[in-house]
């Protein structure tokens, strides 16, 4: 009997891995680098946004382009992690400290803004190839951009908070 459950379960482990070896798994999402600028400049020629432009790459990832000369909001995010990764240009991103009020209408659940800055944050020269990790509830603000633009890839996650249940 269990030489034949050995058998039966060789088998059955055989049959699934040569399944998954026939189906084989999707292809990488992939964007050529010179699409992805097509987009972003021809976006930018259409607005004046102080979110900026961006292209989706997939869900929870694109790149962005924040132009200089528009008014940049500050924003925090209570319930994401931003990560970016610095491609193109350089600025000044301020991150912690207190949003300063009032406080722009909001756009969502996960943005609170201003137009007025951060106060008592951290201002950094940021520029091609930095990475900023951006945690849920971190300020953060580029209150200056060099030249004409800056160009970041942003990866977006989103927490599930769970606070904790009195006993």
């Amino acid at each position: 009997m269990k030489n034949t459950n050995v058998i039966a379960l060789t088998a059955l482990i055989f049959c699934i891995n040569s399944y998954a070896q026939q189906s084989g798994a999707p292809p990488a999402i992939f964007k050529p680098g010179s699409e992805i600028l097509a987009e972003l400049d021809e976006a930018a020629r259409n607005s004046a946004s102080a979110a900026g432009v961006s292209v989706t790459i997939s869900p929870g990832i694109s790149v962005r382009r924040r132009m200089s000369g528009v008014p940049q909001y500050s924003v925090m995010h209570p319930y994401s992690v931003e990560i970016y990764r610095i491609l193109e240009g350089s600025g000044t991103l301020v991150t912690g400290g207190l949003l300063i009020t009032p406080l722009a209408e909001q756009t969502s659940d996960d943005v609170i803004r201003t137009l007025h800055g951060i106060q008592g944050g951290l201002a950094r020269e940021v520029s091609e190839g930095d990475i900023l990790v951006l945690q849920p509830g971190t300020p953060h603000w580029f209150s200056n951009i060099n030249g004409d633009s800056i160009t970041y890839m942003e990866s977006v996650s989103y927490t599930h908070l769970t606070l904790p249940t009195k006993a």
